[in-house]
């Protein structure tokens, strides 16, 4: 039996309309990796965390719009549009589940965002306005899959043995990042400006990746890794 890693789908106006949306390659970079992703839809409320935990061996939180900023004691400054409260709370309430079970999780984008804000920790809501000297962090999505910036990685990080390295370039397409690390969570990487890239629980349970590895399977041999890794985790083989 493949692993299952459950991801939440969610609808979003600003896309299409009465559809839920997920970009393929988070589908494909799961299955080429020898997981089965389960589609968990957002609605309405009704859906909640507890009916699924049990039919997933591994989540997935991929990326997508802002956290809301409540979710961290803030209000929304004039740069935060499009929030999804549902999405919000069925992702949130998953990854409490996951922590609480020992299944793995593995955060992308926003993915790494909502779990840095469910563990307590904080968000810069707007990064040109907010970091002082920062570099571009969102680049032309017809190049998704291109990496345009440089990383420094951790000596010692799970993210370290992965990519044995300490520098990699990665694609980027956020206006958000951490401000207060979570409890329990250790900065892996980082920008050349210092913008969190990376983190990872010190249990080694879960991961996060403020770029998309998803779009550099391809090419980038430190993106298999990292969904090798996590499915491996899944499937209780590391």
């Amino acid at each position: 039996m493949k692993p299952i890693i459950g991801i939440v789908v969610a609808g979003n106006p600003r896309v299409i309309l009465n559809k839920h949306v997920l970009n393929t390659p988070y589908v494909r970079a799961i299955a080429q990796s020898g997981g089965a992703p389960l589609m968990i839809p957002a609605y309405n409320g009704i859906t909640k965390a507890e009916d699924y935990i049990g039919l997933i061996d591994g989540l997935l939180l991929p990326g997508g719009e802002d956290v809301a900023p409540a979710l961290y004691g803030e209000e929304p400054i004039k740069e935060v549009d499009y929030i999804n409260g549902e999405r919000d709370e069925l992702e949130a309430g998953l990854l409490r589940l996951c922590a609480r079970l020992d299944k793995p999780v593995l955060g992308i984008c926003r993915g790494m965002q909502l779990m840095n804000v469910v563990f307590g920790g904080s968000l810069y809501q707007h990064i040109p306005s907010q970091i002082e000297n920062a570099i571009a962090h969102v680049q032309d999505r017809s190049i998704r899959a291109q990496p345009t910036h440089s990383i420094a990685i951790k000596s010692g990080s799970r993210l370290y043995e992965l990519a044995g390295r300490d520098k990699e370039m990665v694609n980027s397409f956020h206006h958000q990042c951490i401000k207060k690390a979570a409890e329990g969570f250790d900065i892996v990487a980082f920008a050349p400006d210092g913008v969190a890239e990376a983190m990872e629980n010190k249990a080694g349970t879960m991961m996060a990746l403020q770029w998309h590895p998803e779009e550099m399977t391809k090419n980038s041999q430190l993106a298999r890794s990292i969904f090798t890794r996590f499915i491996k985790l899944a499937a209780n083989c590391e």
